[in-house]
């Protein structure tokens, strides 16, 4: 399977994820296909999703696969500034959040790495719930 390929399938499951994971209904989710270019310059296509739930809109948008101790990297922006709220990193297979609007300052991570935890159906949801409650909405 190539960088790429991995990648791609790494964006979907974390997509998933979070479609599945959020617990409150007011959370609206629309999935979009994003087009990529390879350093090669191939086109491919990963998973873009889109979030909202009253004003605070969202985008969860995969980013890159080549970065050192990470097979992928997602940023999850506030809309439509595209202000960075939290980075989704895969490593070794399993997802991890960095973000400010983790509740727990000692969620796993030193204080170089910022504030980071293990991804989680619970950890999803706090950090969601902060962002939605913090989160100023652009007009």
């Amino acid at each position: 399977m190539s960088n790429r390929e991995e990648f791609a399938r790494l964006a979907e499951d974390l997509v998933t994820q979070v479609e599945a994971g959020l617990d409150d209904p007011d959370w609206v989710k629309k999935r979009y296909t994003k087009r990529m270019r390879d350093a090669d310059r191939a086109v491919y296509e990963v998973p873009f999703l889109a979030l909202q739930k009253g004003p605070v809109r969202l985008g969860l948008d995969p980013i890159a696969y080549d970065i050192p101790g990470a097979e992928a990297a997602v940023d999850l922006y506030l809309m439509p500034t595209y202000d960075p709220l939290a980075t989704f990193y895969s490593e070794n297979g399993r997802w991890y959040v960095d973000s400010d609007f983790l509740p727990d300052a000692g969620a796993g991570g030193s204080v170089e790495q910022g504030r980071r935890a293990s991804l989680s159906r619970d950890t999803l949801n706090r950090v969601m719930e902060a962002i939605a409650e913090h989160a100023i909405p652009s007009v």
